[in-house]
């Protein structure tokens, strides 16, 4: 599988990288998280941009953006507006979204801005071209907070993102049998051997999707939520403890 190499990080080979996520809503406690992340074992930061109160700011999101990558250094910085469509904090007009995107891509603090591939609509090859032409990667996402997909579904969500210049395709998914975690590793490891292009980030959320967090070495998985106090998303695993897996589980080189 091609790797995305940012800083160094190459995302794609090897244990999953590690991201843990900032949600706080000021400006001050957003960068006490980013300056307390960059002293921990983690190989990427994801800022939650929708929880923050003045996110509709332009000044207010460059400003805090300039301080997180102070802060930060070397780790990667993800940037992440998660629409209450996808499951996030706060609703957000396409126009809104767009402009968002924009602040992002033209601050030069991000390495990875977060599109999602339904709400972007038509506008996701733009949005993906304009992040590209300032040196942003782009990680493409879909989320599903009450079901599973069949398999095939999955997979062509994912196989679109790749299509519409993705850098790495993100899909996060509720299960509810243990059949639905089955099909979602199956669509992990079916991209992984017959649609290579990209990496891949696939989660199965919630206390029975655990596994799919921890096994991405093995079934093609690129990165992998963790958390460190406060998660994102149901059935994320802490920090130290998730290393402690990923090492267990690494395969021999």
């Amino acid at each position: 599988m091609p790797c995305v190499t940012i800083r160094g990080c190459r995302i794609g080979e090897g244990r999953p990288k590690t991201i843990l996520p900032i949600v706080e809503k000021t400006e001050a406690e957003i960068l006490a998280r980013g300056a307390a992340f960059a002293s921990l074992p983690v190989d990427c930061v994801e800022w939650r941009a929708d929880w923050f109160d003045a996110s509709a700011d332009p000044d207010a999101v460059a400003h805090c953006l300039t301080g997180l990558r102070q802060a930060l250094g070397e780790k990667l910085l993800l940037v992440t507006y998660r629409t209450k469509a996808e499951g996030g904090e706060k609703a957000l007009s396409p126009i809104g979204y767009t402009e968002f995107c924009g602040w992002v891509c033209a601050s030069g603090c991000a390495d990875l801005l977060d599109l999602e591939l339904f709400p972007a609509g038509e506008t996701l090859p733009d949005l993906i071209k304009m992040a590209h032409q300032q040196g942003v990667r782009v990680v493409c996402s879909s989320h599903d907070f009450n079901k599973t997909p069949s398999q095939a579904e999955m997979v062509a969500r994912l196989v679109q993102m790749q299509a519409a210049g993705a850098d790495i395709a993100k899909l996060a998914v509720m299960p509810h049998s243990r059949a639905d975690l089955l099909a979602l590793l199956a669509a992990t490891a079916e991209m992984a051997d017959l649609h290579p292009e990209t990496p891949v980030i696939t989660i199965s959320m919630g206390a029975l999707g655990a596994v799919s967090r921890v096994c991405g070495e093995a079934m093609g998985s690129a990165m992998t939520f963790a958390c460190a106090g406060k998660s994102s998303a149901p059935g994320q695993i802490e920090l130290e403890e998730m290393n402690h897996i990923l090492d267990a589980l690494a395969l021999p080189l």
